[in-house]
């Protein structure tokens, strides 16, 4: 594949290792820049751009992009390419369906890891722990992520509120407080519904600050209005078996907000989750008990 040729590196000029190294880094926003842009960001000239193009078998720089976004969207195991959207094969085994999402996975958290925004997970964690209610926001497979996220923060006793019904959720950031310092967590794949455009419009209003997580590419204007944009990139089409790319790189993206937040204030976080984890404690004692329930009624 054309990504492979690039990452070999071999016999390039300088000025083609180092447009090389440029793709290597950010293999996906070369695919969406003009010949012109690319030039400017990568500081070489066009031509030199063209001629690395030519020299991995691509007509120009267009067709090279073609063949780049075409890599993106696959990987190769045991010598056969495997495509996110169905990424097991009609006669795969149990071993290599296992081998395939392991493949999988961990190529999703590298390319996460490696186009992580660190300005941004630090100005959002920072907005996000000095709130004292984060309201939560996502919907389908979003939701379930945001429910994950909604937990770890009440673990260490960050308020937050989470709804799973569409019309609650439109209707919670209606009610605020000037009292209370608020923020929101929005997570949308595609940046598309009326939902999103609903509750930015709301948390607005209200000016409450948000903090986007996304794996739209260009997720205008709502990424224009957040306080900060964490974004994943996933090559899935709507036409697959299953969020697998996404799913991992928005789960690995929020755990390091997570991270990040905990960071913050480590020593009072740490002696949050150890009341958190006596109150479990008491709690399964209270459950487990032999008193008839009806002596609480």
């Amino acid at each position: 594949m054309i990504i492979e040729q690039i990452f070999e590196k071999k016999k390039l000029t300088d000025s083609e290792k180092q447009i090389a190294a440029f793709i290597e880094q950010n293999p996906r926003h070369v695919v969406n820049l003009s010949l012109e842009e690319f030039s400017d960001q990568c500081y070489v000239s066009q031509a030199s751009i063209i001629r690395l193009c030519k020299k991995l078998g691509a007509k120009g720089f267009s067709d090279f992009k073609i063949r780049l976004a075409e890599s993106l969207s696959s990987f190769a195991l045991n010598d056969r390419e495997i495509h996110v959207d169905i990424p097991i094969s009609p006669d795969a085994d149990s071993r290599e369906i296992a081998e395939t999402f392991l493949k999988l996975s961990t190529q999703t958290l590298q390319t996460t890891f490696n186009n992580l925004n660190y300005t941004a997970l630090r100005r959002a964690a920072l907005i996000l722990s000095r709130s004292d209610m984060v309201h939560i926001y996502g919907r389908g497979e979003s939701l379930i992520l945001a429910e994950d996220f909604h937990y770890k923060l009440i673990r260490i006793g960050i308020q937050s509120s989470l709804e799973a019904l569409n019309g609650f959720q439109e209707a919670k950031c209606l009610h605020t407080s000037s009292k209370l310092r608020q923020s929101a967590l929005l997570i949308s794949h595609y940046c598309n519904s009326r939902q999103v455009n609903y509750i930015v419009d709301e948390l607005m209003s209200a000016k409450i600050p948000y903090i986007l997580v996304t794996a739209a590419e260009k997720a205008w204007p709502y990424e224009n209005f957040a306080s900060a944009t964490l974004r994943v990139t996933s090559s899935e089409s709507r036409f697959k078996m299953g969020s697998f790319v996404s799913r991992t790189a928005m789960l690995y993206l929020l755990d390091c907000l997570y991270g990040q937040i905990f960071s913050l204030n480590y020593e009072e976080n740490k002696n949050n989750l150890t009341r958190f984890s006596q109150r479990k404690i008491e709690r399964s004692y209270f459950y487990n008990s032999n008193i008839p329930s009806d002596s609480y009624e």
